[in-house]
């Protein structure tokens, strides 16, 4: 049996793979198997071999000695397309014809009125205009309204046009669609309507629409068919009727059942509540009422 490597052997350190297209030659009774051993075998040492004869240097950390790889020579197809760049926003397009570079800006300041540091922004920010015992009026501002009460809604105002611009940005950098499908923009807004906070994990924008998309249907999802791969549809889980459910049932029975004896004294028949008897004796009266004068209409009705 042929155990070494063919002449057409082709050796890719770089990806550490060894090609061998040469054939196989059983004679007799051989074993293939053995045989695809053998050959495994003797081109792994020669793989193994080139790699120890690249130049070695120390290891960064521990014992021993490492070795770089050589560029591939093998050119690998892609599974997934490449990803094209994302879309510039408005502010990252005027940045760049005005030549404005990104600032880094501190995230603790000095607070001049209070004498302490405090954040830059959010709660109990450095410099808050709100926290100032005096706020000069500005040019213009004559209808008299509280300085106080013209800053916060000035400051709602910027932060409802900032979420604004955030969802047009987010709009121009989804660029072209499949039609029927939700966009990054549609799904933060409605993800934001449902006043859900999200202390762990973000879900994906894909997960969201996938789970919209899901529910779509007139049965909710609940006869449609997945597809391959497809996550199964999360549904609110049905209470269970356990033995701590029976308990509170019983109880709750045990309540009300208690509650019209002490209404209808059926617990000790020689006690009445009188003011229940009353309010229903004047209930059926009224009904009786009601109903003669129904019958009276009727016949002077017939009559005419």
């Amino acid at each position: 049996m042929e155990s070494e490597s063919g002449p057409g052997c082709e050796f890719d350190v770089g990806n550490l793979v060894c090609y061998d297209p040469t054939a196989l030659k059983v004679e007799g009774d051989g074993d293939m198997e053995a045989l695809i051993m053998e050959r495994a075998r003797s081109n792994v040492e020669q793989l193994l071999g080139k790699i120890f004869a690249l130049p070695t240097e120390d290891a960064p950390y521990g014992n021993g000695k490492v070795v770089t790889l050589p560029e591939p020579t093998t050119k690998l197809p892609r599974e997934k397309p490449v990803p094209r760049p994302r879309e510039a926003t408005k502010w990252e397009k005027f940045a760049k014809i005005k030549g404005i570079a990104k600032r880094k800006k501190d995230k603790i300041v000095f607070d001049e009125q209070k004498q302490e540091w405090r954040r830059t922004w959010g709660y109990k920010k450095a410099n808050d205009v709100t926290d100032s015992w005096a706020i000069p009026a500005k040019e213009g501002e004559v209808d008299g309204m509280d300085p106080w009460s013209r800053a916060s809604k000035e400051k709602q105002e910027r932060v409802a046009n900032n979420r604004k611009k955030q969802i047009n940005n987010l709009k121009a950098a989804s660029g072209d669609r499949v039609a029927g499908t939700l966009d990054l923009a549609s799904v933060v807004s409605a993800s934001a309507k449902k006043g859900k906070k999200r202390k762990h994990r973000q879900r994906q924008h894909v997960d969201v629409a996938l789970a919209l998309s899901q529910k779509s249907t007139a049965s909710m999802g609940k006869f449609d068919k997945l597809h391959k791969y497809e996550p199964e549809i999360k549904r609110a889980p049905k209470p269970k009727h356990d033995a701590s459910f029976q308990k509170s049932y019983l109880t709750e029975k045990a309540t009300t059942m208690k509650l019209l004896d002490k209404i209808v004294a059926k617990a000790d028949p020689n006690k009445i509540n009188i003011n229940k008897a009353v309010n229903i004796a004047q209930q059926e009266a009224e009904v009786r009422k009601r109903a003669k004068k129904g019958r009276a209409g009727k016949r002077l009705k017939r009559q005419e």
